[in-house]
């Protein structure tokens, strides 16, 4: 079977390209660099071996590389010529070359060149330099600081650097599970070929996450074989160096491992020379790191105790033992063979947070089984989650339950495995996890465990699931109880109650994350969407500075929600390109998601239908994997909203109504989906069920008193009135509650609906004034889809203004207007957002937009036209 290449597009195009240039008459050569396992073996074999090019291959072995000419023997016999007389390298390359490109076009490829004798290596790389205008072309592989790499000069190199994380995933089998398959990312350090040795050497319960995956290369594989044999053949103050670099964690200090045995390494001692040439490790600035964990950890197993204890001695001794105590004790005991320094590693775990999550975990690996060993697992696991290691952290809460008994530290246990699971597993598991948690728990611990669980419960759309969670936790009486019995009077249309409850929430929550979180929650739930994105803010703030950090991916999705619903949609679309990076680089996958479908609510509110369709289909598949269903819901209004753009309302109608199942937990989208409910029905017919879904809304509306979400009542109702003036009275009503509350694009669509109905009339003269300024705010928010259609609508009513003025700048709005002043006095593109208070992004649309009417093409052109006189002033 064939192997498995990722990551290499490039490569594989090069090399398809010098295939068919040869195959053209034009030669050529290449050189792959690249380490050991990344790969140049593999990519050569894809080079087609049938078809009108010939290829002649040949190995570089260690055994011949002292015969002379012994490899160049093998590739004539490759490619089927005799070999020449020996003679001098100029000499026997002309020949060598005249006899492949007698026989028609040839790719020669000469793998581990460097395993080749000199002789026969100076004549092909000789030729290869010269056989750039004949049918011969060359492809050499060998390690980037191999000497004889040298040999090579003047040749074009392409360098194989190791696999990014997203690319190594895919190279991991399905049958593993997601936090194990990153473990195994991280300790092959970008190496596929040690990635797929380590795959394959998991136990069934390795890959579950029950056990821990193996750190060093597994026993009889080529990979450990390999950096064995690298090991061993290097000099002893080679070999010292690189088992010092193996014996620290990538997450400690720098320290001797930068040392040689005679003190500090320079930059030509040869010891470092010959440390960087091995392959073993990787030299920065500040030190010399195991290139990968999984190589540090099979040189670590390859050596000696004696060996291993004066290599940790050494460590030890370049730590300052006050800056660095934990990593200091550590290296201290494995030197003198001691292992009753746990409560030491223990009491030092938290002086650097850096080194936090391996100073437990290390303290932990000391203690004796009991609860002690439970709460140093427990915290060691809490740190790894922290920093995004999931697999980690849901191992040694594993391993924690075991050790803990009944009660509390058995909950406490249980919420962060539950924490996790909600994050990055599946939200319903979580729920139950977090209840059970609550059962052991002290008051104040057990509710926050509860608000967890609810929302989990949120995140899978379980009503009836909330209930019982709210219910369950009114017998703390702590705020969180109140919250929650708020938010599910509100699921049931209990208003009075609901709003009564989450009232009180908002004059009591605190101001850590969480508590700004329940606020933010509490008033969007209320229809007070302006203080909810007030307290979102604040708790994106709490978290940036260091509250709870693990949560600043939560409080920008709750940001970006409010940011969306008040029409703020580049807001929304920033806050959720942090939030998605934040929460895959933290491990939270289902975070991720869910910022995901929230991008894609405000590029369908922009009218970018190809943006908002593309990021929700990027979250489908974690949606579907583990029943993110609040997630699905708003990802059935994007749809929806893209089929109404789509001028397909029937499609629409369909989507939308779906979302109003009752008992569910998608209050929040089944009451914000109804204006588009309401269009789509309209549109396709089905008044009847309009009406119904906005008596729903306007009671809502009504009862919150908040402008948002009354103009779009009003709208809604214009849309259904036969009346022209019931419609007009509606429309003006929604104009005035959205210019007042400063909405943008909202305000342009309900105009653009507004002189549709005036056109209807034949009014067409009122209907492009309205149309003028709906085109004004969709051009001020960078929404070329609903500028476009304002446009149409305004050629429609007869305007011709736009297609008869000269470009000048009686073209531009103001906001375009202030952009050029702002070009002119020298402001950068960055500058001019964060004036405006808009995206960088909108700013570059307006700058193509006054490119276009005003006739220019540089900035500098722009400069010297907003120079002249203007215009508007003369």
């Amino acid at each position: 079977m064939a192997a498995v290449i990722v990551g290499r597009d490039d490569v594989r195009a090069r090399l398809a390209a010098l295939h068919d240039d040869v195959g053209a008459g034009r030669g050529g050569a290449l050189v792959l660099a690249g380490v050991r396992g990344m790969g140049r073996t593999t990519l050569v074999e894809t080079v087609p071996t049938d078809g009108p090019v010939r290829t002649a291959t040949v190995t570089g072995f260690a055994a011949e590389s002292e015969l002379p000419w012994a490899g160049l023997q093998r590739l004539c016999a490759a490619a089927g010529i005799a070999p020449g007389a020996v003679g001098d390298v100029a000499g026997h390359a002309t020949t060598l070359y005249e006899r492949l490109a007698a026989g028609g076009s040839v790719l020669c490829l000469v793998d581990d060149a460097h395993l080749l004798d000199v002789e026969s290596l100076d004549v092909l790389a000789f030729m290869a330099r010269r056989c750039a205008r004949g049918p011969v072309a060359v492809v050499f592989t060998v390690p980037p600081e191999a000497p004889e790499a040298d040999r090579l000069a003047g040749l074009d190199v392409e360098r194989l650097p190791p696999l990014t994380d997203d690319e190594a995933l895919r190279l991991v089998p399905g049958r593993i599970a997601a936090p194990v398959a990153a473990e195994l990312v991280e300790t092959a350090g970008g190496n596929p070929s040690d990635l797929l040795e380590l795959a394959e050497s998991l136990t069934a319960g390795q890959a579950a996450g029950r056990q821990p995956p193996p750190r060093e290369l597994p026993a009889g594989g080529r990979g450990r074989d390999a950096v064995v044999r690298t090991f061993r053949g290097l000099s002893e103050a080679a070999r010292a160096l690189v088992l010092r670099a193996a014996c620290a964690e990538p997450s400690e200090p720098f320290g001797a491992t930068g040392m040689s045995s005679d003190g500090p390494v320079s930059a030509d001692d040869p010891v470092l020379a010959e440390v960087q040439r091995c392959g073993l490790v990787r030299t920065t600035t500040d030190g010399v790191r195991a290139v990968s964990p999984a190589v540090g950890a099979t040189v670590h197993a390859a050596v000696s105790d004696a060996e291993r204890r004066e290599a940790h001695a050494a460590l030890a001794a370049s730590l300052d033992p006050q800056r660095h105590r934990a990593a200091w004790e550590w290296h201290r005991a494995c030197a003198d063979g001691r292992t009753d320094v746990a409560d030491r590693l223990a009491a030092a775990a938290d002086d650097n947070p850096d080194t936090a999550a391996l100073a437990w975990h290390r303290a932990a690996r000391l203690t004796p089984p009991g609860a002690e060993k439970a709460e140093r697992l427990r915290r060691a696991a809490c740190r790894y989650w922290a920093e995004g290691r999931v697999g980690p952290a849901r191992r040694l809460l594993w391993h924690a339950r075991e050790h803990a008994p009944s009660g509390p530290l058995a909950g406490r246990i249980l919420v962060a495995a539950g924490e996790i699971e909600l994050r990055d597993g599946a939200p319903e598991v979580a729920a139950h996890q977090l209840m059970l948690a609550a059962q052991s728990l002290p008051v104040d611990e057990a509710a926050d465990a509860f608000l967890l669980a609810a929302e989990a419960r949120r995140t899978a759309a379980d009503g009836c699931g909330y209930a019982e969670t709210a219910r369950r936790a009114a017998e703390t009486e702590t705020l969180v109880a109140t919250h929650l019995a708020g938010i599910a009077a509100m699921f049931t249309r209990d208003h009075a109650a609901g709003a009564a409850a989450l009232r009180r929430v908002l004059e009591e929550a605190g101001d850590d994350v969480r508590g700004a979180l329940c606020a933010a929650e509490a008033a969007m739930t209320l229809g007070r969407p302006g203080l909810a994105h007030d307290r979102a803010a604040a708790a994106v703030a709490r978290a940036r500075g260091g509250d709870n950090p693990t949560l600043l991916p939560t409080a920008l999705y709750q940001f970006s929600l409010t940011s969306a619903l008040l029409d703020r949609p580049h807001a929304a679309v920033e806050a959720s390109a942090e939030g998605v990076a934040l929460a895959a680089a933290s491990g939270q996958r289902n975070t991720a998601a869910e910022h995901e479908v929230l991008a894609g609510l405000a590029y369908v509110s922009l009218g970018d239908r190809d943006a908002a369709l593309a990021r929700v289909a990027s979250a489908q598949a974690r949606i579907d994997r583990v029943g993110l269903r609040r997630a699905a819901a708003l990802a059935d209004w994007v749809r929806g909203c893209a089929d109404l753009l789509d001028d397909r309302p029937a499609d629409a109608f369909r989507r939308l109504n779906t979302l109003f199942v009752p008992g569910t937990g998608r209050s929040t989208v089944q009451v914000a989906a109804i204006p588009q409910l309401v269009e789509s029905a309209i549109r396709c017919g089905e008044s009847d069920s309009a009406r119904r879904a906005l008596e729903r809304y306007e009671a809502w509306a009504e009862s919150t008193g908040t402008g948002v979400w009354l103009a779009l009542a009003h709208r809604c109702r214009a849309l259904l009135a036969a009346d022209p003036a019931t419609a007009e009275a509606q429309f003006r009503d929604a104009v005035e509650l959205q210019r007042s509350g400063g909405m943008t694009l909202e305000l342009a669509r309900t105009e653009l609906a507004y002189a549709r109905a005036l056109r209807r009339q034949r009014r067409n003269r009122e209907a492009r004034s309205v149309l003028r300024d709906a085109f004004r705010l969709a051009d001020d928010a960078g929404a070329d889809y609903w500028a476009a259609q304002i446009r149409d609508e305004l050629r429609a009513a007869g305007d011709r203004a736009e297609e008869a003025a000269p470009s000048t700048g009686e073209d531009l709005t103001p906001q375009q207007e202030r952009i050029v002043r702002l070009v002119a006095d020298g402001r950068t593109n960055r500058e001019i957002a964060e004036r405006l208070a808009i995206s960088r992004r909108t700013v570059e649309h307006h700058l193509r937009n006054i490119f276009v009417r005003l006739g220019v093409r540089s900035r500098v052109e722009l400069v010297a036209a907003a120079s002249g006189p203007s215009p508007r002033h003369e």
